[in-house]
């Protein structure tokens, strides 16, 4: 990744040495050998499609994981009783989008249903900030089992 976050060296940028954008070297001369090369800067990622088949192939957790569907089954009924009116809005599973998407079929039983929270964060006043917060939230669980 460039030190100044322009871009990541990877994709089309694999080969390059130096940042097209601005001009600084990939490579730490410091701590570089000439047989090995150490980036200035790497990021690391977590891909959370991994993260959501560990939660599936575990007995406890698979359970878990169909608290979604089952309340939203649940809130559909209510829903028919009430007219259409919930008597209380407790959580996203209430909300206009979801249950669209749920009844039109965007949303079917067994997917997981997430949401990525994004932010960034000024850390000094004379500086621009290069600090992002993101947290991804995992509403096949209940409230209470999700952070």
């Amino acid at each position: 990744m460039c030190v100044n976050t322009c871009l990541a060296f990877t994709g089309p940028f694999a080969h390059l040495d130096v940042c097209p954008r601005c001009g600084e070297s990939r490579w730490d001369a410091k701590k570089s050998k000439p047989t090995q090369k150490v980036p200035r800067q790497t990021f690391d990622t977590f891909p959370v499609g991994p993260q959501l088949q560990a939660l599936w192939h575990h007995p406890n957790h698979a359970k878990k994981m169909r608290w979604c569907e089952e309340r939203t089954q649940k809130i559909l009924k209510e829903l028919k009783i009430s007219g259409g009116i919930p008597d209380v809005y407790e959580d996203v599973l209430h909300s206009k989008q979801y249950l669209e998407a749920y009844q039109s079929g965007q949303i079917k039983d067994g997917d997981s249903v997430l949401m990525l929270s994004i932010d960034g964060a000024q850390l000094y006043e004379s500086k621009q900030s290069d600090c992002w917060i993101y947290i991804w939230v995992l509403f096949d669980h209940a409230p209470e089992e999700r952070y």
